[in-house]
């Protein structure tokens, strides 16, 4: 294991060198290159694990056949030694043993297998032999004068010979099996970077076709600007992430044109409803400096000061909306006593003419929101609610199923069922409501709808019953909010 540690440490060391260096580093890197790298990093430290332990295998599968050979020998030996029939010279049997010798307590050689030398001068075994061998164990004994030398697997038993005991040593040559070794060891060498490469090389293109939808999709969403929202990616044919994430791109484009019609809607409707009053206003302000006359000065500049007072709702109108469409609008989150707000308003409007407002309904309720901004809410339903009332309006607070309910109905005319869900849209106002001087902007319900949503409610406009059955036969707008009752910190 040492061997081999110390012939891969110098490539391992330029392989790391090579690397860029810290997260930060890898992560400026193309999506397609950390892909490649980290796919290759993996299979070079997969096939190099499988090499080593390849060749660990080989080594001790190899080491092992020779320990049993020769054990297998020396067993034969020994069994002749046991049985009186051992000669000088030592009989091979076909054993794929390089030497066996017997050895007398001295270590004298009493016997030899190698031919060519005389066994009493042999020694071919150091004297004594060491601790493993004595206790049974095989080694390996280094440059051994046996044949052409080198290092040998010895495997060792003692015996008794005349009662005397001797000692029976075994040795197999290592040579085939370092040559062996060094052949695959050599194949793995010149193998292993061509295979990385090879990888490597595959991975980047795999990657690069795997990655070529996305490219597509960046060019095309390169060439959409904010004038043609109404164009859309092309999907790739397979139904995998890509697929997904083209998807998914379409929808934000179709989300972002419906945000950009609506804006451009907004800034038209607002330029609509400013250029009405501005221009009644100049045309008056026009008769009062071209044709002064004190008798009709003072007529002119109550209709001036009206006109400018619906210029004002409109322009605070047109910012509540633009508060309440705000997708993260900085409003607090206290708990607020919704009927406190609610009968304050109502206090405030009983000396308003036109309509009387019957509260005794209101019973406490809690939510938890922005004061003011529940308050606008409080404000527009009864604003819209004395401008299309006969005479009365009535306004109800309750808790129901774990929520606040908040309606406000009157005894106008009421809504077409066609017409429940566009009165919530900015800047819709029915026929009735369309008079310069009794109507709204056609903002207010669509700012109670805004305002309700973000604290997590919900506004409808329903007929409510008749005043026989205890209604009052207009509209009837109903709000529900979350309670906080038993969510207070």
């Amino acid at each position: 294991m040492t061997v081999l540690q110390a012939r891969y440490r110098p490539a391992l060391g330029r392989i790391r060198a090579r690397l860029p260096r810290g997260s930060a580093a890898f992560g400026k890197l193309t999506l397609r290159l950390r892909v490649a790298l980290v796919a290759t990093a993996i299979v070079a430290a997969s096939l190099g694990l499988a090499g080593v332990g390849l060749l660990l295998w080989l080594e001790h599968s190899m080491v092992s056949g020779l320990d049993s050979t020769a054990r297998q020998h020396v067993d034969d030996v020994v069994s002749l030694v046991e049985r009186d029939q051992l000669h000088t010279i030592i009989p091979s049997n076909g054993a794929d043993v390089d030497v066996t010798e017997v050895l007398d307590s001295s270590g004298r050689t009493l016997a030899s297998s190698y031919v060519g030398s005389d066994p009493s001068v042999a020694g071919h075994f150091p004297h004594p032999l060491p601790a493993p061998l004595r206790a049974g164990h095989a080694m390996t004994l280094e440059d051994l004068s046996i044949g052409d030398g080198g290092d040998f697997r010895v495997a060792v038993r003692t015996a008794s010979l005349r009662g005397d005991e001797v000692t029976v040593i075994a040795a197999v040559s290592l040579g085939q099996a370092e040559r062996t070794e060094h052949t695959l060891t050599m194949g793995l060498v010149i193998g292993y970077p061509a295979l990385i490469v090879l990888v490597a090389w595959t991975v980047w293109h795999t990657a690069g076709r795997t990655l070529r939808p996305v490219e597509t999709l960046r060019r095309h969403a390169m060439d959409i600007s904010d004038t043609d929202l109404h164009r859309r990616l092309g999907l790739p044919a397979s139904r995998d992430e890509i697929h997904a994430l083209a998807v998914t791109l379409n929808e934000m484009l179709a989300r972002l044109e419906a945000a950009s019609v609506t804006q451009r809607r907004f800034v038209a409707d607002a330029a609509h409803e400013l250029r009405s009053p501005l221009t009644a206003i100049r045309a008056q302000l026009e008769v009062l400096v071209h044709y002064p006359d004190p008798a009709r000065d003072r007529p002119v500049t109550a209709a001036l000061l009206d006109d400018v007072e619906r210029l004002h709702d409109l322009v605070e109108g047109l910012l509540a909306l633009a508060r309440s469409e705000n997708p993260a609008p900085r409003w607090s989150h206290d708990v607020v006593d919704l009927d406190e707000v609610v009968l304050g308003e109502v206090r405030r409007r009983h000396a308003l003419a036109g309509a009387g407002i019957d509260a005794s309904s209101v019973s406490a309720g809690r939510v938890r929101g922005d004061a003011d901004a529940l308050r606008r809410v409080v404000v527009n339903l009864l604003d819209n609610a004395r401008r299309h009332a006969a005479g009365r309006i009535r306004i109800e607070l309750g808790r129901r199923e774990g929520e606040i309910e908040l309606t406000v109905s009157d005894d106008g005319a009421g809504i077409p069922a066609a017409d429940r869900e566009r009165v919530f849209e900015r800047f819709t106002r029915l026929d009735e409501a369309r008079s310069r001087d009794t109507g709204g902007s056609g903002l207010g319900l669509a700012i109670v709808s805004h305002v309700v949503a973000h604290h997590g409610g919900s506004v409808t406009a329903h007929a409510d019953q008749p005043p026989g059955e205890g209604g009052l036969g207009g509209a009837r707008i109903r709000v529900l909010l979350p309670s906080a009752e038993g969510n207070i910190d």
